[in-house]
């Protein structure tokens, strides 16, 4: 949540520039961001965000190291391939069902200005994004996006953790000590890694999500139906190219890249401490 703090603004643009169907710089939408909301309208969508950090990433954590633990081997030896495979995979999984309505909220809330003003969700905080998702579109709209924020969710934990794992361990093999410079290393090059491995899902999930509108517009209410992941995968490619499926790739690293960097040393900092001192 600490890191979501610092890198919003930055998500919050990457959002556009995934949710754009036109060719837009991310110094331009930052300029026409601050010209229509102020300085503060690159804070929009913050409670979802933290909401989603509440929900997503501690879930993924959590169950990253319960699945570790448990598969930990008695002679102390480190897991093979595919148990730490299956270790990022449960974890991913149950990030993206448990985080899918903040993920929703997020993406709407932050994509919600560049919509023209009759079409705009206005929700107020995530409490009452949530209230009105479920009032105006049913329970089965809190899973809206699903599969793709699945898909993403497993990629994103498998680059994040296993690449991040990887570094440290080759750092710590290489005569490092275990200390913040390593995490830092480690997780600024899994950052390179998750970004790339990520953006193609992270960008069909944005337009997903910030597709599918119900709104009360001058001739009453507009109901969409959701695209499915094919649609989007094929409308984007076919109206936009290969290299869509990276909009957003820049600002998309400097937000992960610091994020990854202060969970980590956090995480590590907290597994050190308190989940040493309680196991």
């Amino acid at each position: 949540m600490a890191a979501s703090c610092f890198t919003h603004p930055i998500d919050l643009i990457k959002v556009h520039l995934q949710t754009s169907k036109t060719r837009t710089g991310a110094l331009q939408a930052t300029r026409r961001i601050v010209q229509e909301m102020g300085i503060f309208g690159l804070y929009n969508g913050l409670t979802a965000a933290l909401l989603r950090q509440g929900t997503y990433t501690m879930t993924r954590f959590a169950v990253y190291d319960i699945a570790k633990d448990y598969m930990r081997h008695a002679d102390g030896s480190h897991l093979a391939g595919g148990e730490i495979a299956l270790a990022t995979l449960l974890s991913g999984a149950a990030g993206g069902i448990v985080g899918n309505p903040a993920e929703i909220l997020n993406v709407r809330m932050q994509n919600d200005q560049s919509l023209p003003p009759y079409m705009r969700r206005n929700y107020k905080s995530a409490v009452h994004g949530l209230v009105a998702m479920v009032r105006d579109e049913g329970v089965r709209s809190l899973a809206i996006g699903l599969a793709p924020s699945l898909i993403r969710a497993t990629l994103a934990t498998a680059s994040q953790f296993v690449s991040y794992d990887t570094f440290k361990e080759w750092l710590l093999n290489a005569g490092y000590p275990d200390s913040v410079s390593v995490h830092f290393a480690a997780s600024f090059a899994a950052g390179l890694v998750a970004t790339t491995v990520c953006s193609p899902a992270d960008v069909i999930k944005s337009r997903t999500m910030a597709a599918l509108r119900s709104q009360q517009s001058a001739v009453g209410a507009v109901l969409a139906r959701p695209p499915s992941l094919w649609r989007t995968c094929s409308s984007i490619y076919r109206t936009e190219g290969l290299r869509a499926f990276f909009k957003g790739w820049i600002p998309s690293y400097v937000r992960l890249c610091p994020q990854l960097v202060i969970t980590f040393i956090i995480y590590e900092r907290l597994r050190k401490s308190y989940f040493a001192h309680y196991s």
